[in-house]
């Protein structure tokens, strides 16, 4: 949406409709600007003018410009509310509540950067896929707490605790999750549920998820929350997971995990009553329905609010009602993480994420052992009801508290603070200083000057993975948001660069091999035509609009 536009021409243009009379003014522009307004001048309404060429954000161009005048027809009191979409609503209603829905998204941007201290690009530049600007904000402050907690447990040698979780998916932004149906009750459309690690879609592929990368250092607090604190019996065949579902104040329906691997690790956090988990343990798929099977007096409820759960997700599990503040992790693994090559699991590994061996899978099967079936129960009597296979649960006092207290608004305050400052230099997983003459990838990072003047950073990725600063942006003038990009001095390769427009920066960037685009790393399955053997291979691919369901509580 272009800042260019008054609040003024917002509300008058919204209010429009199909059959508002407006007059066009004699064709003032040239170029190709010339060739459509010359088309759609002669019409007399918003719907002719989109009919003869007329582009959305022409009618607030023009009539801001003077170019148009409402000469009579029917407009409306107040724009349309993008929400309440209904079959009467015409083509430009859509339109013009879908440019409303653009609007409220843009001001929101501006309230919150301003509220923060920050430029607007530091919410909007590199944010991964369906992030709003609130959301890209917490989890910007999260990933930064995580860095201080991660540090500070590291110079004191001490475990991550569950005050360190529970304060940075306080600050974490959630998603509103439309997907996750099979965990939904009924009436609930939304839940707050993030996947991390690798996911598997509806047609094969493996992808690791965004955030997994894009926020590392949150994603490593979550994972050493496990790891340091991982029950004795793993002590030779480590527990390994190739994803976290990351839940929050959201109560379970009864429902089954699709295609996990193995059991999983599972454990709350919160302050909060009630929510324990129900775990139908003799569950198996192959008898039916998990609503026809699972009853309540089959289910084993387990309060994981201090205790480590390994249960088997692929069998019925729901959580009770609760009330107060409640987060859940699971630590799981897709069925689909042997497709992983070496680069995938190398950028897991680098945010914390162990994949499980063959070994440690079975341990953890061997553990549960196999479900029974509550119908061939119903008709044994050899097999009892009373004796229920229990999944595997290990109390846990949490670690002495030592350092500082993370839950606290100083430290909150801090890592808003540390946000703000971000992207002075490359990331620290960068994996130093940068010597490649090839590169992957780029990504804009923005800094305040002394003199409140604002500078655009942008780093080029390696194929090693470290980062070097190759182009530089400073603003003309205080708030002005015109920047003069060039070349940085230290980077020698590529064309020389001078420029005010960031479409240019891409194309400069595309020039030594950078791929402008976001993708995601994906690993495809392929058939050997020759012997039939199964391979893999690691492409790039955007997002799938649909990933496969996945379980949680």
């Amino acid at each position: 949406m272009p800042t260019t536009y008054k609040p003024e021409t917002y509300k008058e243009v919204l209010c429009w409709t199909a059959d508002t009379k407006i007059k066009y003014a004699p064709n003032p522009k040239s170029g190709k600007s010339f060739l459509r307004y010359d088309k759609y001048e002669k019409a007399r309404t918003p719907a002719e003018a989109m009919d003869l060429g007329s582009f959305a954000q022409d009618l607030f161009f023009d009539y801001e410009h003077g170019h148009i005048k409402v000469v009579g027809g029917h407009r409306r009191k107040a724009p349309l509310n993008p929400d309440e979409e209904t079959e009467k609503w015409t083509k430009t209603d859509k339109m013009l509540a879908r440019m409303h829905r653009a609007w409220q998204t843009w001001t929101k941007t501006f309230t919150i950067a301003k509220k923060l201290g920050v430029d607007r690009r530091q919410l909007t530049a590199n944010k991964c896929a369906g992030e709003t600007s609130e959301m890209r904000s917490g989890r910007l402050a999260a990933n930064e707490l995580a860095k201080m907690i991660l540090k500070e447990a590291d110079a004191l040698k001490r475990k991550i605790n569950d005050n360190d979780v529970l304060a940075v998916l306080r600050m974490w932004g959630f998603k509103e999750n439309t997907t996750r149906t099979n965990v939904m009750k009924e009436g609930v459309k939304t839940v707050h549920s993030d996947t991390l690690g690798l996911v598997a879609s509806y047609d094969g592929a493996v992808l690791i998820t965004d955030p997994t990368q894009e926020y590392p250092d949150f994603t490593r607090v979550l994972c050493r929350r496990l790891s340091d604190h991982m029950p004795k019996e793993f002590s030779k065949q480590p527990f390994g997971w190739s994803s976290i579902n990351v839940n929050a104040n959201y109560a379970g329906a009864l429902h089954r995990d699709a295609n996990n691997e193995g059991p999983s690790f599972i454990k709350a956090f919160g302050n909060f009553t009630g929510g324990r988990l129900n775990y139908w343990g003799d569950d198996c798929k192959a008898e039916g329905a998990v609503e026809s099977l699972c009853k309540p007096g089959d289910s084993t409820t387990l309060d994981i609010s201090k205790s480590l759960l390994l249960f088997d997700g692929n069998r019925g599990h729901s959580v009770e009602k609760f009330s107060g503040e409640r987060y859940s992790l699971v630590w799981f693994c897709t069925g689909q993480h042997e497709k992983a090559n070496k680069k995938v699991s190398d950028a897991l590994q680098r945010c914390g994420i162990r994949l499980p061996s063959k070994t440690s899978t079975a341990l953890t099967k061997k553990m549960l052992g196999k479900p029974r079936g509550y119908k061939a129960l119903a008709k044994s009597k050899s097999l009892s009801a009373t004796e229920k296979p229990m999944a595997r649960i290990w109390p846990q006092q949490d670690a002495k508290r030592q350092g500082t207290d993370f839950l606290s608004k100083a430290s909150q305050e801090k890592a808003k603070d540390a946000m703000r400052k971000l992207n002075f230099g490359p990331s620290s997983d960068s994996g130093g200083k940068c010597t490649d003459t090839k590169f992957v990838s780029f990504r804009t990072a923005y800094a305040t000057l002394a003199d409140k003047r604002r500078q655009c950073m942008v780093y080029l990725k390696g194929v090693s993975g470290a980062e070097t600063m190759a182009v530089l942006g400073v603003e003309d003038g205080v708030g002005s948001g015109h920047y003069l990009y060039t070349k940085t001095s230290g980077f020698t390769l590529g064309p020389p660069l001078k420029t005010e427009r960031m479409c240019e920066v891409r194309t400069w960037c595309s020039k030594l091999g950078v791929k402008t685009a976001r993708k995601e790393l994906v690993v495809r399955s392929y058939a050997n035509k020759k012997g039939g053997e199964k391979r893999s291979m690691l492409v790039r691919k955007a997002p799938p609009a649909k990933k496969a369901r996945m379980g949680g509580a």
